[in-house]
Formats: structure tokens, C-alpha cells, sequence
């Protein structure tokens, strides 16, 4: 398999969002972040083992507030199950960390994600999504559920197998 790496024009698109998230208008920086990286699990153990270290390594030296930085990882395995733990972000950049990871191709519903998000992770001022698919993000369930702050701090990180690039949007 080829090496997966981030382009510098995903690399700066990513930088950018990342920051227009942190200052957005009404945003208390305070002194602790605290985000959340859900890994959507149809994604293959290498594949996730090569790009979640480039993206929080990108983190980190982008800004000292990464540097301490309260990590939260859902691991979202199927439809109904996502799985919550706390983590240093350090830990995401050793191999060893993927050693359990077990890819789950199945049907997902976004709707039951972003429910979980709202009742564990609505603390974070930085919620990143990796994954291989388009979720509608236009119905009106959708829209009720990331009204009012899951709109406006999450950012979706799709990879495209096809051709090995990267999309990144809010």
C-alpha cells in the first residue's frame, strides 16, 4: 500500500478552518481546549494509523494551545455504537495506539453520531469528523440536531480512497 500523506494545500486549507473555529465570534479561548477526533471506522487500520498522526502532528505545531490539550477520541464503529475514551494526543502519533483498531464497514446513520456528540462531547470547542463518506448534512433532523454549536465547530475531514486526496469542510 502507498504512503498516505497530506498535501500542503489540505494542510493549509485544515490550518485555516482550524482557526476560524477557534476565533469565531463569541469563542472563550480559557485555558484549557478540550476537542474531540471521531474516527469513523470504515476506514482501514492503515489508513487511520497514517492520517490521524499527520493531523494532530499538525495540531500541535500550529498553535501553543494544542500543546495542552484535553483529547477526547470516539471511535464511532457502528450505526448505534461509538465508543468515548480521553487520551493524551500525544498517544494518537504511536503505532501502538492502533494495535486494537478494528475496521467496521457498515451503514451509518449520521443522525445517531451527532446525538452522541451532543450529549458527551458538547464541551469542545473543536470537533474534527475523519472519514470516508458524505453525510447529508441538509435534512431537517440534521439541522435541528447541529443547531446551535455543532455546526459551528465541526469540521469534516473526508479521505477519498480513489485517488488518495483529502476534503475538508465545515
Amino acid at each position: 500500500m502507498e504512503e498516505i500523506r497530506l498535501s500542503p494545500v489540505f494542510l493549509k486549507q485544515y490550518k485555516n478552518m482550524v482557526q476560524q473555529i477557534l476565533h469565531a465570534p463569541g469563542y472563550d479561548r480559557g485555558k484549557q481546549l478540550e476537542m474531540t477526533l471521531v474516527v469513523d471506522h470504515c476506514l482501514s487500520k492503515e489508513e487511520v494509523s497514517a492520517i490521524i498522526p499527520q493531523l494532530t502532528g499538525t495540531l500541535k505545531n500550529m498553535d501553543e494551545i494544542f500543546r495542552n490539550v484535553r483529547f477526547n477520541l470516539a471511535d464511532w464503529e457502528r450505526a448505534e455504537v461509538v465508543k468515548n475514551q480521553v487520551c493524551p494526543m500525544m498517544m494518537t502519533m504511536m503505532s501502538s495506539f492502533y494495535e486494537d483498531y478494528q475496521q467496521e464497514v457498515a451503514e451509518k446513520k449520521w443522525e445517531l453520531l451527532l446525538s452522541n456528540l451532543r450529549l458527551y462531547h458538547a464541551r469542545s470547542k473543536l470537533i474534527l469528523v475523519l472519514t470516508d463518506r458524505t453525510y447529508d448534512r441538509e435534512n431537517e433532523e440534521v439541522r435541528q440536531l447541529m443547531h446551535p454549536f455543532l455546526g459551528r465547530k465541526m469540521l469534516m475531514i473526508q479521505y477519498h480512497r480513489e485517488d488518495a486526496s483529502f476534503d475538508v469542510y465545515r
